[in-house]
């Protein structure tokens, strides 16, 4: 049951992520947005309503498909809100909010699970989801597809525009594929976390929900620490291997601890980095993107890192059938901190010599 309700909350936005970047490019933003809200609120109340497991999973597949459509609307919304000259903080704000959410999301479900049990938790999600549409809707700023300048050939057939211009592009493919695979070793530490701190160092389930809490807070430090960010793309890219690279050396590093207490700093530092290429990867993407082209970018990155994020959990329960935990947050660090280390130097001095800098951020 719990791996069909993974499947069912991540698949879909793989699948759907052509058509849905074509729809969020073509469709007014707050019309959209606030209809897949308002649908969302309904099937988290079917979801609360009817316990049978065929119907939980159907309606889980039936609400990530609108997830699918909703993560690259807002996205792409994103920046018309905040102003182009003002992405890196608007990006700061997005990623600080979202990591304190994530943070205390699944403390306070918990809490409502023991007290009330699973379907008031589901209504409040509800409520929550038809809140934002609602918020939505009381912008001031849309993003049109009319007023979109898109310069581009045939876009309004063009599903696959978005993938061709992340890897077409100097700066955002490199950074697409390190974070691609920070998501990878991350996606596969997360199955690894609990066997290693509980069994291999013998800690408490307290203490390691402390270090996944420490993790989660440095990400909020980082994305506030990003609110003044004043880089150029290149700086934003440059930012963005300097954070996966730290990320690589703290996780790998935990691999070395033999009491639990020297975790919390390792991945509160590595939160911190998280936190920061969080913010600089999305503005950069948001600079180097056309806006007639957004929801299919955001889109297709999407899914990329949902992608990764299951075949790592996959591949983490198959490795602690060899390895020892302890072995595979060095394997882990190790080969991540050689991917950056290589892929990073090489693409930095390619995108020197392949494009002069817009000055869409302050500059470099």
């Amino acid at each position: 049951m719990i791996a069909a309700l993974s499947v069912a909350g991540a698949l879909p936005i793989v699948a759907l992520a052509p058509l849905a970047g074509h729809v969020v490019d073509h469709v007014p933003a707050k019309t959209l947005l606030a209809s897949l809200c308002a649908a969302e609120a309904l099937v988290c109340v079917g979801i609360g309503f009817w316990h049978s497991d065929v119907l939980t999973i159907t309606l889980m597949a039936l609400l990530t498909c609108g997830v699918a459509f909703s993560l690259p609307g807002y996205s792409a919304l994103a920046p018309a809100v905040s102003g182009e000259e003002n992405v890196a903080v608007g990006q700061s704000t997005i990623q600080s909010v979202q990591g304190v959410a994530l943070a205390a999301g699944p403390v306070v479900g918990g809490l409502l699970v023991g007290a009330v049990g699973t379907s008031v938790p589901l209504y409040v999600d509800a409520v929550s989801f038809a809140l934002a549409g609602l918020g939505t809707l009381f912008l001031r700023t849309d993003r049109r597809p009319s007023e979109l300048a898109t310069g581009l050939e045939k876009p309004e057939r063009d599903l696959g525009a978005g993938v061709r211009l992340i890897f077409s592009d100097p700066l955002m493919r490199p950074v697409v594929v390190l974070v691609t695979v920070i998501f990878s070793g991350v996606g596969a530490l997360n199955v690894v976390e609990v066997f290693f701190i509980t069994r291999t160092l013998h800690a408490s389930a307290f203490l390691y929900g402390l270090a996944g809490a420490s993790f989660g807070g440095g990400s909020v430090v980082g994305a506030l620490v990003s609110t003044r960010l004043k880089q150029g793309p290149l700086g934003l890219m440059r930012m963005s291997f300097a954070s996966i690279a730290v990320i690589s050396v703290m996780l790998g590093s935990v691999g070395l601890v033999y009491q639990v207490i020297y975790i919390f700093p390792l991945m509160a530092a590595s939160g911190v980095a998280a936190g920061v290429v969080n913010v600089a990867a999305t503005t950069l993407f948001a600079v180097r993107t056309p806006e007639a082209l957004r929801g299919r970018v955001y889109a297709a990155i999407g899914a990329m890192f949902t992608s990764a994020e299951i075949g790592s959990m996959v591949l983490g329960g198959v490795l602690l059938t060899v390895f020892a935990p302890r072995t595979i947050y060095l394997l882990s660090g190790l080969v991540c901190t050689v991917a950056v280390g290589v892929i990073g130097p090489l693409e930095l001095r390619r995108s020197r010599r392949s494009i002069t800098e817009p000055s869409a951020i302050q500059g470099d």
